[in-house]
């Protein structure tokens, strides 16, 4: 059982690890390499290519969540990627309530993507978000706005506090395609 933690634990620390290399100095050198016939570390560039492409994409989805929108303010924003899922979360305040935007994409994102289309079918309130079908679950004091975006990635939209209304207003106003987009 010990063994299991340390392994789990282990597993979670490598999958916070982020590559901070450049795309242009990892994927350079891979057709060189397999030119020169050494297939095994043009495969093992090309991985830390592709990481250090997820990583540059990671950053301009980042950018994309608004520091300030419709007079809510960015509290803080996480990005982490595990077993080939990639998620984005930032906290937005406003008058003392808060909602929180997840963004999850990857490997497993056409899974959450089904996910969120059996969250419609479950007696949610479709709604339209521009070019976008939203489901909102309200709850006592708050709700959650589910939306599946084009890439097969996952955007909620969930508070506790902020009104079914807020969480509705905040999330039309969020700009979902342009997120869409450079999910891509």
């Amino acid at each position: 059982m010990k063994r299991t933690c340390l392994f789990v634990a282990a597993l979670c620390c490598l999958g916070a690890a982020q590559a901070q290399e450049d795309p242009k100095d990892s994927c350079g050198g891979i057709l060189e390499l397999y030119e020169q016939g050494d297939v095994d570390a043009a495969l093992e560039e090309a991985g830390w290519c592709v990481e250090a492409l997820e990583q540059a994409q990671m950053s301009m989805q980042g950018e994309v969540f608004p520091v300030e929108i419709a007079g809510w303010k960015r509290q803080s924003l996480d990005q982490n990627k595990a077993m080939g899922m990639a998620m984005t979360e930032a906290a937005y305040n406003k008058d003392e309530q808060s909602i929180t935007v997840s963004l999850m994409g990857g490997a497993g994102g056409g899974f959450l993507g089904s996910l969120a289309q059996m969250g419609m079918m479950a007696g949610g309130t479709r709604m339209r978000l521009g070019d976008y079908t939203g489901v909102a679950m309200p709850e006592s004091g708050g709700g959650t706005v589910t939306v599946s975006l084009e890439n097969g990635g996952t955007l909620s939209f969930q508070s506790s506090q902020a009104g079914s209304h807020s969480l509705e207003e905040f999330a039309t106003a969020f700009p979902i395609g342009a997120l869409d987009r450079v999910s891509e």
